[in-house]
């Protein structure tokens, strides 16, 4: 009786599935660090087994702040096991998770491009083309799965994408909180143009996970991974802390606290941070 109603309730705030689609729709993990904070239902297609929908939540914890902003109690996605021990799959855990989104989902594949940036940590970046954002819709996140989730893609995931967390993807890239400047000196062609370097030559280099003694390691960089776009809206408001930021959220679509995808990409010298760096995951 109690899965009854939690079905029904599913078909209510989401709308009916594909005549399609599996009935009722199973569990699902994306097989990444995620699973810690999300509960959603997978829906595939009921005669060729691909992916079609996910429906469900986002969870989030309060930290016992306060913005002083915007007044509202500051929260943030639960960080994990080990050493945060914030888990919504661990009972010891559970009271403290919190439903602030729901989320719909639909497959689909996205080029990974960076982790680290000029603001620090925050949701891993990808490359889109605008005809691959799915419509009509308001889909501002791409998350991808790994190899040990419950999508019927898993077993095709390149190693590069099985990563537990965003950044495992990434490789060895210029990064983070150093500027290019321009070096008239450095001008060995003897055209006139400017030349830039790094300011700091010594930290041109994120070193990428895993690696041995700064050799360079290939990350997920241009590598299209499968995954999920994600449309998410807000069920309460609160004060979202993450990427360096504490973001206002109020009831309703939301499009700015898990915006990662880009259509277009470019080296930008002198690129200023516009805000302190912080996590991300």
């Amino acid at each position: 009786m109690q899965r009854l109603c939690t079905v029904i309730l599913i078909i209510l705030a989401f709308g009916a599935y594909s005549a399609l689609a599996e009935y009722p729709p199973q569990p699902f993990t994306f097989g990444n660090h995620i699973d810690t904070h999300q509960k959603t239902w997978f829906v595939a297609d009921h005669v060729s087994g691909d992916p079609v929908q996910l429906v469900g939540y986002f969870y989030i914890s309060l930290t016992g702040e306060i913005d002083p902003v915007s007044g509202l109690p500051i929260a943030r996605h639960p960080r994990g096991p080990g050493q945060h021990n914030e888990d919504c799959d661990d009972p010891a855990f559970q009271p403290n998770c919190i439903v602030g989104w729901t989320m719909r989902g639909v497959p689909g594949a996205a080029s990974f491009l960076s982790h680290s940036g000029i603001n620090g940590d925050d949701h891993p970046v990808w490359l889109v083309n605008r005809v691959d954002i799915p419509q009509p819709g308001q889909y501002s996140h791409f998350h991808w799965i790994g190899s040990d989730g419950d999508d019927p893609r898993a077993s095709t995931v390149p190693a590069e994408c099985d990563k537990d967390r965003a950044g495992d993807l990434e490789g060895n890239v210029i990064t983070a909180d150093k500027r290019l400047v321009a070096k008239q000196e450095d001008d060995v062609d003897g055209d006139g143009t400017k030349k830039y370097v790094w300011d700091d030559p010594a930290e041109e280099v994120h070193v990428g996970v895993g690696t041995n003694n700064g050799v360079l390691r290939s990350g997920a960089e241009g590598i299209s991974c499968p995954g999920w776009y994600l449309e998410i809206t807000a069920v309460k408001d609160f004060a979202f802390q993450h990427g360096g930021e504490v973001a206002p959220v109020r009831v309703g679509s939301d499009l700015a606290t898990h915006l990662n995808l880009l259509t277009n990409y470019g080296l930008v010298p002198a690129m200023t941070p516009t805000r302190g760096g912080g996590g991300g995951h």
